[in-house]
């Protein structure tokens, strides 16, 4: 099970209220109930010894930001967020990594397929099938579920438990981009197949 930048900068209840693009994930997060539907999956997988793996992003203050990257960077705000060690960075408290849990940052790259060593672990623990849920569906689930079955997993993103900002590009994503790499489910559905 990954779970992909649910942090507090980028959708904790508080930002809700805030302008930017935090501001409107945060209200995209809470709209789709997100945090809540994504609870009991994740309850589920560990009553049945599913790893449950956090991807996040994080600034660290000695790595300046790329100054010629992605666009995505400068839209960001120049609000310093997501900065390694603080509570921003951190799970938000709804969904929080549990004992056993792993939480893997990365400082570089938009999706956490580059940066981590999600596939060395994904490999030692002898993994084929990954569930994804997060932010956002367009650039970090959708990019990890690319290299994720590029690399030969079975992909699966829980529609309900994901979010994108505009609601259309998640919707997009869901219905024409997702389903031709990845298995796109409910967490109705994958809460049932994990109490069978």
């Amino acid at each position: 099970m990954l779970v992909i930048e649910l942090q507090n900068d980028l959708c904790a209840g508080a930002r809700a209220e805030k302008r930017g693009l935090s501001g409107a994930l945060a209200r995209a997060v809470r709209d789709r109930g997100v945090l809540k539907k994504l609870a009991p999956v994740l309850d589920a997988c560990r009553a049945r010894a599913v790893p449950v793996i956090y991807l996040t992003k994080e600034r660290h203050p000695a790595i300046p930001p790329p100054g010629n990257g992605p666009s995505i960077y400068r839209r960001a705000g120049s609000e310093p967020s997501l900065v390694h060690g603080t509570w921003g960075a951190q799970v938000v408290d709804e969904i929080k990594p549990q004992e056993g849990d792993l939480v893997l940052p990365r400082f570089t790259s938009i999706d956490p397929s580059h940066g981590t060593e999600l596939w060395a672990i994904c490999e030692s623990l002898r993994l084929d099938t990954l569930v994804l849920a997060g932010i956002s569906t367009t650039l970090a689930v959708e990019g990890t579920a690319r290299t994720a079955a590029n690399r030969g997993y079975r992909v699966l993103v829980i529609e309900d438990c994901c979010a994108s900002v505009p609601d259309e590009w998640h919707k997009f994503s869901v219905t024409n981009v997702l389903p031709l790499i990845a298995e796109v489910c409910s967490s109705d559905d994958v809460r049932v197949a994990l109490t069978r």
